[in-house]
């Protein structure tokens, strides 16, 4: 078993972000989208192509990026709506009922295989939150998936506001009756996580997956390949 980083010795709780983190979020998009074009055009190899898949998921992640600064919208809306821009810039064949149809299908993406088990061993030792950018209906349902119950789940829609706010952070923290010096929040993204959470005061741990380009700054207290590491770390 790996020590524990002396920053995290006094952590009380873990609040993670979910989407990227704990569910696979890239590859559940990617999969809803290959679904979605072979119905409508599926004699198109190309759209099928892991590269074109690859630049549609990254110009839909940009674009839903844009919008969540313009104030607060349901993310099932702004999940449609930056599909639909993305697919009118591409020339795909995708309807409005698609986008829709693809906002909706976020609920059944499924965990990374390590999620479930490293929960549970982490829930033994620390209080477990999530912070989501996402509706609470959504995340109600990829809860189901993770087998462990949480001390807080903390919304988009509860907050009215998207991370990288502090709205949704500091409602957390108010929830959890703790400082922010005794709260590590785990994500595997700087640009919605790790940046506000560190200028806040919270302990940060970087859950590498599979990306392998970060900033420089800020550092974060602790960086792991996946959850199975963390929780190694911690118990």
């Amino acid at each position: 078993m790996s020590p524990r980083p002396a920053g995290l010795k006094d952590i009380r709780a873990i609040t993670f972000d979910c989407y990227g983190t704990l569910i696979d979020w890239e590859g559940g998009a990617k999969q809803s989208l290959r679904a979605l074009l072979q119905k409508r055009r599926p004699r198109d190899t190309g759209l099928f192509r892991a590269e074109f898949l690859d630049e549609l998921f990254r110009a839909w992640e940009r674009a839903q990026w844009t919008r969540i600064q313009q104030g607060y919208a349901p993310y099932r809306q702004i999940a449609a709506e930056s599909l639909e821009q993305v697919a009118a810039e591409h020339e795909l064949p995708l309807t409005g009922a698609d986008a829709r149809a693809f906002a909706d299908s976020i609920a059944t993406w499924q965990p990374f295989p390590d999620t479930a088990a490293a929960l549970a061993k982490l829930k033994q030792k620390v209080r477990l939150g999530l912070i989501s950018n996402i509706d609470d209906d959504i995340l109600s349902a990829s809860v189901a998936r993770l087998e462990v119950e949480f001390d807080l789940l903390l919304t988009a829609e509860q907050a009215r506001a998207y991370k990288p706010s502090p709205l949704p952070f500091q409602r957390a923290l108010e929830r959890l009756g703790l400082p922010a010096e005794q709260v590590a929040h785990a994500a595997f993204g700087f640009e919605y996580d790790i940046t506000t959470a560190s200028a806040l005061g919270f302990r940060t741990i970087l859950v590498r997956r599979h990306r392998r380009e970060f900033p420089p700054a800020p550092v974060p207290d602790l960086i792991v390949a996946d959850l199975a590491e963390l929780a190694q770390i911690f118990g």
